[in-house]
């Protein structure tokens, strides 16, 4: 092993070379130089000798099998020491290159013939199976005059998922009743197809048509009836994870967003009974999942969608919609989470959605750019920032006309910025299951 000198121990030899430069104006003062030089040898080499060597370390780390984007998460690493002696080590630990740490170096002493905890935060920053590699571990000789060093082999996998923050504040939101913080509204629709669920007391601004007078006679206060949409209906989510859906807003992909946003809904979908599938795709189709009611579908769909990656090839709808025309041939809820350029790029995706629409219904829902709607209202003062506008301004009439043409065919449509598109979204499918389309 190569041998590290310790800070002690430079010190120590920059200053017996100093002195020995003393000796050109004091030649009598080359003994005691000569036996300093001779102690600081044999120490050293008798450091060196007694310190346990690294195969007393031992180490294993404890990091979560599953971890949410962008949210901090603790890494434990234990340190276990087989010698007699009491050891300072450093840790350096080998963790993904997305993960973000709070402290790159660890420290701490660990007993003889026992072990040290170390613990530090780690952020990821993209979904994903991420590898560890190994622990870089140093400690301090005896005499603190050398530093030793291992590699402990500690290979380890994490997937990251993404952050369902959003998911667990709707389910606490809807058993308080208070779902309108979100920018989710109630929907309340005549001439829908309506089941009965629950009885509760009354409360103000409720329809007094759903008062139920033979509960309200024998509890002695008013009572109204919970009525829902009818269940057991197909939720189809399909998501784009082409060339644009790479592009970023504030830092997080599109792609990011619409797996978030597809999370959730499936989320509502599946409390509510319906059964909620799933189809990724590009120019290729990534996974399928097929649809189910059972509450844990939303696992599965977790794990179809933790890993899913953008490219930089073109989106091809038509394989999408083809492979869902083979595999699943009843009527359902299309959900598109998507996004394109302009009109000519867009015929082919509103040639194959208008086919799908003949026996889905299909809700539609883009992600905006905020670059280019900035670039649309800004005031040019230079030339090339005047022909910037001009692009941006004609690319957004050409977007507004291709999403006329979805509400057109029939489509429902959702123009949305990518961070704020989960509310509307839910209202619109809520609002489809309430009016009894599928």
């Amino acid at each position: 092993m190569t041998p590290i000198p310790s800070r002690r121990l430079l010190r120590w030899g920059t200053a017996a070379t100093l002195a020995a430069l003393a000796i050109v104006a004091f030649p009598a003062a080359w003994l005691p130089l000569l036996t300093f030089d001779i102690l600081l040898a044999g120490a050293a080499l008798l450091d060196w000798l007694v310190t346990p060597g690294p195969a007393v370390l031992e180490g294993r780390r404890s990091p979560p099998d599953r971890i949410s984007v962008l949210r901090e998460h603790p890494v434990t690493i234990l340190i276990r020491n087989r010698s007699r002696f009491s050891l300072q080590v450093r840790v350096r630990d080998s963790f993904p290159e997305t993960f973000h740490c709070t402290q790159e170096e660890l420290s701490s002493t660990v007993p003889g013939l026992g072990e040290a905890r170390l613990q530090y935060q780690v952020m990821p920053s993209t979904r994903g199976s991420f590898a560890w590699g190994r622990i870089h571990v140093r400690y301090r000789s005896l005499l603190g005059l050398w530093d030793r060093q291992k590699e402990i082999v500690a290979i380890g996998l994490t997937r990251v998922y993404p952050d369902l923050t959003l998911l667990q504040r709707y389910h606490l939101l809807a058993r308080a009743n208070r779902l309108e913080t979100l920018g989710i509204r109630k929907v309340r629709m005549r001439g829908s197809a309506w089941e009965f669920e629950s009885l509760r007391e009354y409360s103000p601004g409720d329809d007094v048509r759903l008062i139920d007078w033979k509960a309200t006679a024998r509890r002695h206060k008013t009572i109204v009836r919970n009525q829902e949409a009818e269940r057991n209906q197909t939720v189809l989510l399909l998501v784009d994870s082409g060339r644009l859906m790479n592009a970023e807003v504030e830092g997080v992909a599109k792609l990011d967003h619409a797996v978030n946003t597809a999370l959730t809904l499936a989320h509502v979908a599946l409390v509510r009974g319906d059964r909620v599938g799933l189809c990724t795709f590009s120019h290729t189709v990534h996974s399928w999942v097929a649809p189910r009611a059972h509450r844990t579908q939303i696992r599965l769909l977790t794990d179809a969608l933790y890993d899913l990656r953008g490219d930089y090839t073109e989106t091809d709808h038509g394989r999408c919609l083809r492979l869902l025309a083979a595999r699943h041939s009843k009527r359902a809820l299309l959900v598109v989470l998507t996004d394109f350029v302009d009109a000519e790029t867009a015929s082919d995706m509103i040639a194959h959605l208008q086919l799908a629409a003949r026996r889905h219904v299909v809700l539609f829902a883009a992600f905006k750019d905020p670059l280019l709607e900035r670039a649309a209202s800004a005031y040019p003062t230079q030339v090339d920032e005047g022909f910037r506008k001009c692009a941006a301004v004609e690319l957004l009439h050409e977007r507004r006309e291709v999403l006329e043409r979805l509400r057109q065919m029939g489509a429902h449509v959702l123009d949305a910025e990518p961070g704020e598109v989960t509310p509307p979204l839910i209202n619109q499918y809520l609002a489809i299951a309430f009016r009894g389309l599928l």
